[in-house]
């Protein structure tokens, strides 16, 4: 009695130790129900992360994996944002009424599509950690329901320029790199300068197929990235802005500059 699997805990023991602190997410857990993979295909980031843009909607496909001995019944779950499901403050609604399941022996996979518009769904406020509830019952009465089952990021889209000038320039003469971070306003419906960002300056010898790192400059109150080196050799030249919690990963394409 009272045992539960959990395939991918929100934000790994931590939050196992919260379901279980007072006040904590609602949890409730009876038998042996083994609460497997949640994925999402479709985000358009790495792993789970969901990202958008300012216009364009997107279409998702979340499914979750359950099993136990004696069959499951149901698995439903709810994607979310709050501190807890009666306390959220935007729920995803899902194309379907009800997830669609597929059975296979005493496993089942249950799926639900959404299409997330960010006109009508998002705002800046509402990037950053989403939670997802589950409710999954079997055949012999044993249940999990918790709002604590996973997380996973809903991001803000990135763009990134870099610009290295002059164009050609003389060897051991000053290369100046700039570049312009910036990211989806979800309240706007814009793009607008990503300030006080570390904007990691690359470069890529011609020939060669990877990119190395120079350390980083602070983007400033318009998103702009400025560095200076000196011009050694033939180099492409490019920024890098790695993710955070509310915004996705971004590479800016790489400017190459003659060196004579």
């Amino acid at each position: 009695m009272r045992t539960l699997t959990i395939g991918s805990a929100l934000l790994g023991s931590l939050a196992v130790a919260a379901l279980l602190a007072p006040g904590a997410q609602a949890t409730e857990v009876v038998g042996n129900i083994d609460v497997g993979t949640f994925r999402i295909t479709g985000g358009g980031g790495a792993g789970n992360d969901v990202v958008l843009g300012t216009t364009d909607s997107r279409k998702i496909t979340v499914q979750l994996m359950a099993g136990d001995d004696s069959g499951v019944k149901v698995a439903d779950f709810t994607l979310y944002h709050g501190s807890s499901l009666s306390k959220a403050d935007a729920v995803l609604k899902p194309s379907e009424a009800a997830p669609v399941c597929t059975a296979n022996g005493t496993t089942t996979v249950c799926t639900k599509h959404y299409t997330i518009d960010p006109r009508r769904d998002l705002k800046n406020a509402l990037a950053g950690i989403w939670k997802v509830a589950i409710d999954v019952k079997a055949n012999d009465g044993d249940y999990v329901q918790t709002d604590g089952y996973t997380s996973f990021f809903m991001k803000r889209n990135a763009k990134l320029t870099a610009n290295a000038s002059p164009e050609p320039v003389a060897k051991g003469r000053t290369l100046t790199v700039t570049g312009k971070l910036t990211r989806a306003n979800w309240d706007t419906h814009d793009y607008r300068g990503y300030t006080n960002q570390r904007a990691y300056l690359e470069f890529r010898t011609p020939g060669v197929s990877y990119y190395e790192s120079l350390g980083y400059t602070l983007t400033d109150t318009h998103g702009v990235a400025t560095a200076k080196v000196t011009a050694t050799a033939d180099r492409y030249w490019r920024y890098e802005f790695r993710p955070t919690m509310t915004t996705n990963a971004v590479k800016a394409t790489g400017d190459f500059v003659d060196v004579r």
